[in-house]
């Protein structure tokens, strides 16, 4: 009887557990999720699980697994090293209150909806003109001309249409507007540090770092020129298991292009100086303005020379 009165207990303490859980929170929170899992909790990808409708206190249990390091994933443990308790459980209570994979495509097929994004064509270098069967205002929370007009003040680092020239600063054409805004509004609160961007940003509203975020995502990227690199290629594309080191491309893509839902920036055409910069930003905290610590937890376990080859690999990206 007291075994079964103890059971009881214990999960009613459970229930309790679930629902002092925040849904809410939890939909935040698996922003960076999305990329591998979608945004709706069902994967594009055949490699990454659906979690969407799955049950809550196992999400729970794996996530805390990755953690630990009782279950090992190259690419989870750096995403799980840094959520609490309480984090895991948001997550959790988004996830299995989504509907399942088959339940979404059911309700699809009986809608007939699609949640494919109307097509943009990149203007070319320097033409603010956007081409697109959506208007501008549903694809930017700016305002592209007034971003031309303010990014004059940003030129001569970063370049007339965001390719920048000067091997230490980053090129921001075709960059995520919602990445540039994200970085605009943490050098001004402080959470990124830069002496240069510190100053530049001071002034700026949330509408002026809008629409700068919105001219330079238009604009056109230059290609990667660098040569390429074999280590590079390799940690990029496969990581490095015997250091707990999570490939690249996870979050950045084959290609370098970053996702955009996630807040994962496109790191190509940006020169190997910046790139070795960040990375050892990252791996000794000067920077550490990352979602949930990510690349701290990546940077911090690569040497240099591994920041050396596969910045050089990242510079040869299309």
């Amino acid at each position: 009887m007291k075994k079964i009165i103890f059971s009881l207990l214990v999960a009613l303490s459970s229930v309790s557990a679930v629902q002092a859980a925040d849904a809410n929170a939890g939909k935040e929170k698996s922003v960076t999720c999305s990329a591998c899992h979608g945004p709706t909790g069902v994967s594009a990808s055949p490699m990454f699980p659906n979690l969407a409708g799955q049950n809550d206190a196992y999400i729970i249990k794996q996530l805390k697994d990755f953690k630990s390091g009782a279950r090992t994933d190259a690419m989870m443990a750096p995403m799980a090293a840094n959520l609490s308790e309480a984090d895991m459980a948001d997550l959790a209570a988004h996830f299995s209150g989504l509907p399942s994979a088959n339940e979404q495509a059911a309700a699809s097929a009986s809608t007939g909806s699609s949640t494919d994004a109307a097509p943009v064509s990149a203007p070319a270098a320097g033409n603010v003109e956007i081409v697109a069967s959506t208007p501008a205002s549903a694809i930017y929370a700016g305002n592209v001309a007034a971003g031309k007009d303010k990014a004059l003040a940003c030129a001569a680092c970063h370049g007339a249409d965001g390719n920048s020239l000067v091997p230490m600063y980053p090129s921001l054409a075709g960059q995520s507007a919602n990445y540039i805004a994200k970085q605009l509004a943490d050098f001004k609160s402080g959470d990124r540090n830069d002496p240069v961007m510190a100053g530049m940003v001071a002034a700026l509203s949330k509408e002026d770092m809008n629409d700068l975020a919105a001219f330079f995502a238009v604009q056109s990227k230059n290609a990667g020129t660098g040569e390429s690199n074999e280590v590079g290629h390799k940690l990029y594309i496969g990581g490095d298991a015997n250091k707990g080191v999570t490939a690249c491309i996870a979050c950045h893509g084959v290609a370098g292009k970053g996702m955009k839902q996630a807040g994962f920036p496109s790191i190509t055409g940006q020169s190997k100086d910046y790139l070795k910069k960040q990375l050892t930003s990252f791996r000794d905290g000067s920077r550490g303005n990352d979602n949930n610590g990510i690349m701290r937890n990546i940077a911090i376990k690569l040497s240099d020379a591994d920041i050396e080859a596969v910045a050089q690999y990242i510079t040869s990206l299309k």
